[in-house]
């Protein structure tokens, strides 16, 4: 197992709901909301992993990056397009970045609440 949970705090989750409910479905997370809407639960089909989004209220989104890996270029370019759709903010395409790593292709971008995400085939 990579992880076992990744807690994520936005200032309010209905706001990021969409974009996470698409973005993390491609990954083949599922998602379980709560009645009231305050926490959006994606868990993994296959390990177990789960990513909560949880709200903070105070939440300032920082230089802190989570990193989704994916299996091949075209599914980089395949889930970035899903985050684009989903109201991803400062996109970068995906792009072969050399200067990271030989091979290493990835697209950057920051959810609605400006926390800063990648996804990359290395």
């Amino acid at each position: 197992m990579v992880f076992d949970h990744i807690d994520l705090r936005v200032r309010d989750v209905r706001r990021v709901k969409t974009f996470y409910d698409a973005f993390l479905r491609a990954f083949g997370f599922r998602g379980r909301p709560q009645p009231d809407g305050t926490l959006l639960r994606l868990e993994s089909r296959a390990v177990r992993e789960a990513i909560a989004v949880i709200p903070d209220g105070d939440h300032r989104p920082n230089n802190t990056r989570l990193a989704f890996g994916a299996a091949t270029r075209d599914d980089v370019d395949r889930i970035a397009a899903i985050a684009a759709a989903g109201g991803a903010l400062a996109f970068e395409a995906p792009a072969l970045c050399d200067e990271i790593a030989e091979n290493y292709c990835a697209a950057f971008f920051e959810d609605p609440d400006g926390n800063r995400l990648e996804v990359v085939c290395r």
